[in-house]
């Protein structure tokens, strides 16, 4: 919607008795979840469209929201159930970093971030989605009660829709415009312009001619390759 639009829009409800006292609403809720955000520690870079209370747990380091970023915390009005609230948490790191770009929408997401994660505009995040960059504990007996031991960035590029359900693991880096199917589990990185699915994710579809050859290319035997054939 453009400024012109976004004028016209305005005028008729300030002529409208009943859209005149909806828009005071509107903006009264706005001015509460903003307050709310802004208490914890949450800098916002434009407006934020919030559908429900969000969990934010910020320990330290800093979570950054851009312009007309959904954060939806219930499914009134979605097609999916949503379980729990969208959750935005840093850990104890001072330099640990959720960034969300503008025009995002996080539907009922669980994102966790040790060291960083990054997410661009434009993406569609559905419900129950979990994001994380470290393993939480250390897979070995010796590490397992150390909270953390590894963390990598997560990166998650402009226009990119992540089915519901899925999970997101540490390293990882989703390239711009690909879909990852619903019930995935992404443990290594996925190319641009293509659709990931299943556990663990793998390529399934190429959205662009330019990103398909890249991908043969990165699949094909090296030279001197001779499969075993029995």
């Amino acid at each position: 919607m453009n400024g012109k639009q976004r004028m016209i829009r305005l005028t008729k409800e300030l002529l409208n008795p009943i859209g005149f006292a909806g828009l005071v609403w509107k903006n009264l809720v706005c001015l509460r979840w903003r307050r709310y955000l802004r208490s914890r520690g949450v800098v916002t870079r434009g407006d934020v469209i919030i559908k429900g209370k969000p969990v934010i747990l910020r320990m330290t380091g800093n979570i950054y929201i851009g312009n007309n970023v959904t954060l939806r915390s219930d499914d009134r009005g979605y097609h999916a159930s949503v379980y729990a609230p969208t959750r935005l948490m840093t850990d104890t790191r001072e330099d640990a970093l959720i960034e969300i770009g503008d025009d995002t929408r996080i539907n009922g997401a669980s994102i966790h971030a040790t060291e960083k994660i990054i997410i661009g505009r434009g993406c569609l995040i559905a419900a129950n989605v979990t994001i994380v960059d470290s393993d939480g504990h250390g897979i070995y007996p010796s590490e397992r009660s150390l909270s953390n031991p590894v963390s990598k960035p997560v990166v998650i590029e402009d226009n990119v829709w992540i089915g519901m359900n899925s999970i997101i693991l540490k390293g990882v880096r989703i390239g711009r415009n690909s879909v990852i199917g619903a019930g995935s589990v992404v443990t290594k990185s996925i190319p641009p312009d293509c659709v990931a699915a299943g556990n663990p994710a793998m390529v399934v579809k190429v959205l662009d001619s330019e990103s398909e050859k890249a991908i043969q290319q990165a699949t094909r035997p090296a030279k001197g390759f001779r499969p075993i054939i029995s």
